[in-house]
């Protein structure tokens, strides 16, 4: 009876079982860190409204103000001779200083276009233009290329609304800026013939977008799966991977904006636009690596609670009377953090859908935590 009565040897996992989770998640987390990128690329470069929003704040900054101001006086430089003009205005025994005279006048109208610039109402033609040239893009990607008619098959951003309030300053300015031809002010976006390769390149952001995401999912979640007997050491690895991932995104972010700085202008005057243009427009992917790392620190700490450690089992005996008797605090604790999160960015739907798979997997993991804590403190009573 002895003999028979002897506890069975626990059946150990297979060999696979020991490395084949980790490689999942690491695998994982390549495909979340392009899934993170894609993700900014979608909802930033084609998503009409954030693309606006980031364009109208560009123009609130005076660097980049700046430099949109001397690309509409270089504009009336280059199609207008300023020279002759001021010839004309000047009497005839003082000609001879109408070049340098047009040199100085040059930085005056600068800075009048700057002031300009700064009105409301010349922001909200700024806003118009670039809604309608991000709009014309994307439905050009959709296959209206009908619609280029009048831009010679291009994209283009208009700014001639904003040159024409420089043709109702009155005095000298009007005068040179009513001479401007109708074409000026035009900002080509994208040539026709990059069009094609631009609409293949934006089917497989939108494929992506979603695929990456739910792969990714998947993947951690098959790894955790596999992981018989060491599930909670693979889920903190997965939040490990998190925190990785969101990092490598604020570094990338850091990195490549000097890099891309670097590599668009040498002249130090025009650096600092072109470093607030991209501190606004990858002001998006900011948000999305710092909630990888929210994600995967809470995935962390979920996987701690569950573990064997000390602390761990006092915070799960604490927890266990009001996990019993009013579970909807706990669950009601978790929403809460979760909408805080959501509200950190844009909600539209492009985000709302996968965070709602977010949102389930909490749930998920919050009743997995709350039966393990009943199952193992039956005897706790509200107050003890």
């Amino acid at each position: 009876m002895a003999a028979t009565n002897a506890p069975a040897t626990r059946q150990q996992p297979s060999a696979w079982h020991s490395w084949v989770p980790w490689v999942l998640v690491v695998l994982a987390a390549v495909i979340a860190l392009v899934s993170a990128l894609n993700i900014w690329v979608k909802r930033q470069a084609l998503d009409t409204n954030n693309f606006t929003n980031a364009s109208v704040r560009l123009l609130e900054d005076p660097e980049v103000r700046s430099a949109i101001s001397v690309y509409l006086v270089d504009q009336l430089y280059q199609n207008v001779n300023v020279t002759a003009e001021l010839q004309k205005e000047l009497p005839p025994q003082i000609q001879g200083i109408a070049a340098p005279l047009a040199g100085a006048l040059r930085q005056l109208l600068v800075r009048a276009a700057d002031t300009l610039l700064s009105r409301p109402r010349v922001q909200e033609l700024w806003k118009q233009a670039v809604m309608n040239a991000h709009k014309l893009f994307i439905a050009v990607l959709d296959g209206k290329r009908q619609i280029l008619q009048n831009t010679n098959g291009n994209v283009v951003l208009n700014l001639r609304p904003i040159v024409q309030e420089l043709e109702q300053q009155g005095g000298l300015v009007s005068k040179i800026a009513s001479q401007l031809p109708a074409d000026a002010g035009q900002i080509t976006i994208m040539k026709g013939n990059q069009l094609h390769a631009a609409r293949t390149a934006v089917k497989a952001v939108r494929f992506l977008s979603y695929f990456l995401f739910f792969l990714v999912i998947a993947i951690y979640a098959l790894a955790v799966y596999l992981a018989t007997g060491r599930r909670r050491t693979v889920l903190m690895g997965v939040g490990v991977s998190g925190i990785v991932i969101g990092l490598i995104v604020l570094v990338i972010r850091r990195f490549a904006g000097n890099y891309l700085i670097d590599a668009l202008t040498s002249n130090p005057i025009q650096k600092p636009a072109v470093s607030v243009v991209w501190a606004v427009e990858t002001e998006l992917l900011r948000n999305v690596g710092i909630n990888i790392l929210i994600y995967g620190f809470f995935v962390i700490l979920a996987a701690w609670i569950a573990g064997p450690s000390r602390p761990a089992r006092w915070v799960r005996r604490v927890l266990t009377p009001t996990a019993r008797d009013r579970p909807w605090i706990i669950y009601g604790a978790v929403a809460l953090v979760l909408l805080l999160i959501l509200f950190t960015g844009p909600t539209d739907g492009q985000r709302v859908y996968p965070l709602l798979v977010v949102f389930a997997l909490a749930f998920a993991g919050v009743e997995v935590l709350r039966r393990q804590m009943l199952h193992e403190f039956p005897a706790a009573q509200p107050g003890t």
